[in-house]
């Protein structure tokens, strides 16, 4: 299977709403949140987006505090921290809004940001800092969790309010489905069977990886498209909600 990243209908969305944060009319509007169910391809997404353009990127952990935040912070910024909340506080605002000027003046994008973000709806301490230091240099932070994030976010007023964009990931469309297999399927695959493939992956980005798998050790040793009746009988991919396999069936 080939490694290509797959620009789907969710990584646009994505894109789109980094646009509107960054030509956002209020300055304290930095926020962008991203949510959706599990395995709809929201770290995958920003973690391409994070390497892509060289952008910081850490996760919360359940029981962050302030302090601890700063120090994983500082460290993905390959800092050493110093002793003390204000002396690491001013280490990573000046060290931010350095990068951010740099990818600013040579016409790149620049953001924090911070995955797992359910974990810290709990307390706003961690999101009050983020939220200083982002309007302090003015940086876009994205913040990424799952579907209850932004209703979450209903009792941070303070937070919610900062955000330029609100992003729910979706189930893939059929088009998404028959753009990842067009990208990533080191075979052809005939049209029946991306229509079985998209039925049983749901909609998940991970199902439909293990099903161009399946399709793989099919279709490489044909030299032609793979259609449903060539699959029939085998396994295409298992079923996250029951944890059986899907067999393709007959057509």
């Amino acid at each position: 299977m080939r490694k290509d990243f797959v620009f789907v209908s969710n990584t646009q969305n994505f894109f789109d709403g980094v646009d509107r944060v960054e030509k956002r009319g209020a300055a304290e509007k930095i926020l962008m949140v991203v949510d959706g169910q599990p395995g709809h391809g929201k770290t995958t997404t920003a973690e391409w987006y994070a390497a892509e353009h060289g952008l910081p990127f850490i996760r919360a952990k359940a029981e962050w505090t302030p302090h601890w935040m700063l120090q994983e912070l500082l460290e993905t910024l390959e800092l050493v921290p110093e002793r003390g909340f204000p002396k690491m506080y001013k280490q990573a605002t000046v060290t931010l809004g350095a990068r951010m000027s740099y990818a600013r003046d040579n016409g790149h994008p620049f953001a924090l940001i911070v995955d797992e973000v359910d974990h810290m709806v709990r307390s706003s301490k961690q999101l009050e800092t983020l939220r200083d230091i982002g309007e302090l240099i003015e940086m876009p932070i994205i913040l990424i969790g799952m579907s209850k994030l932004w209703d979450g976010l209903n009792r941070l007023p303070q937070i919610r309010s900062r955000a330029s964009a609100h992003v729910t990931f979706m189930p893939l469309s059929k088009d998404d489905t028959r753009s990842i297999v067009g990208k990533r399927c080191e075979c052809e695959v005939a049209d029946d069977l991306i229509d079985v493939l998209d039925a049983a992956a749901k909609g998940y980005p991970r199902e439909v990886m293990d099903g161009i798998q399946a399709i793989e050790r099919v279709g490489k040793r044909l030299g032609r498209p793979v259609t449903v009746s060539d699959m029939a009988g085998e396994i295409l991919l298992t079923d996250r909600a029951t944890g059986k396999a899907v067999m393709v069936k007959p057509s």
